[in-house]
C-alpha cells in the first residue's frame, strides 16, 4: 500500500518539477460497478451487463501531463467502491431455507493511468485515452440474507475476510486485496476550466485466491470536476 502511494507522489511531485505546466484536478461521480463469475467447470455469471450492479460514487485526484503534440499523460487516484448484488436464494428456490449471499462492496484505492490524444475545438477540447489501472482494496463487506420456507427474514452483514477463507459466496472462496486491469477513458475539458469525463474500467487480474472462481470486477464511471489550472494557459 504504500508503495502505491509513493507511486502517485513520486509521478505528482517529478512531472510538476519536469514540466512546469502540468495541470491539476479534482472530480466526483457516480458509478455502476460489477464482478464476473466464473466456476471452476466454466459456468459463468454477473458482469457488467447483468441486472445485479452496485451503484456508488467515486472521487478523483488528476494530473495532465503534456508530453508531445495532442499526447498527455494522465495519472489518477481515486476512491470508488466496487461490488454486486445476488440473485436472492427466495426467489430461485420458493421453498428454500438458510442463507444467502445479497451484495458484496469493496472499498478500493485505485490509480489509472491513461495516455490521452486531445482534440483541439473551438471552445473546449476531447480527450480519449485508455491505460492500465491498479487497485488496493481497504477494506469491505458483504451482506446476507437469512430465508426461511421461502421467505427472507432478516439480514446479515459482515466484513471480508482478505487474508483468510471467507465463505462469501461458497465456501473456500476468499478475495485478494489487489485488482488490476485496463481503462478506457473519452471527455471533454471546456474552456472554463471544468471537465467532463466517462470512463469503463475491466478486471483482468483474478480476485479469488482459491480454485473454486474466477472473480473480476468492471464498471462504468461518469464524472463531473474542474481543473485547477489549463497546460496550454
Amino acid at each position: 500500500m504504500r508503495k502505491f502511494l509513493l507511486l502517485f507522489l513520486f509521478s505528482l511531485f517529478t512531472s510538476q518539477y519536469l514540466y512546469a505546466q502540468v495541470s491539476l484536478g479534482i472530480r466526483g461521480g457516480f458509478s455502476v460497478t460489477a464482478m464476473k463469475f466464473e466456476t471452476s467447470s466454466g459456468q459463468k455469471s454477473g458482469g457488467i451487463s447483468n441486472d445485479n450492479q452496485l451503484k456508488s460514487l467515486h472521487a478523483d485526484l488528476l494530473l495532465n501531463v503534456p508530453l508531445y503534440g495532442g499526447f498527455h499523460l494522465q495519472p489518477v487516484l481515486r476512491y470508488i467502491t466496487k461490488g454486486t448484488y445476488f440473485e436472492p436464494l427466495a426467489q430461485q428456490q420458493a421453498t428454500a431455507s438458510g442463507e444467502s449471499g445479497n451484495r458484496i462492496a469493496i472499498r478500493y484505492l485505485e490509480m489509472p493511468v491513461n495516455l490521452l490524444y486531445k482534440f483541439q475545438f473551438p471552445g473546449f477540447k476531447l480527450a480519449v485515452g485508455a491505460g492500465p489501472y491498479i487497485a488496493y482494496a481497504l477494506g469491505g463487506n458483504y451482506r446476507t440474507d437469512i430465508i426461511d420456507n421461502g421467505k427472507i427474514v432478516s439480514h446479515e452483514k459482515r466484513s471480508l475476510g482478505f487474508e483468510n477463507a471467507d465463505n462469501v459466496i461458497s465456501p473456500g472462496l476468499y478475495l485478494d486485496r489487489w485488482d488490476g486491469g485496463i481503462n478506457t477513458t473519452i471527455g471533454l475539458e471546456l474552456n472554463n476550466l471544468v471537465n467532463i469525463g466517462v470512463n469503463y474500467s475491466q478486471g483482468m487480474i483474478n480476485l479469488d485466491n482459491s480454485a473454486a472462481y474466477k472473480v473480476k470486477n468492471s464498471y462504468v464511471g461518469i464524472s463531473v470536476g474542474v481543473l485547477l489550472s489549463r497546460e496550454d494557459y
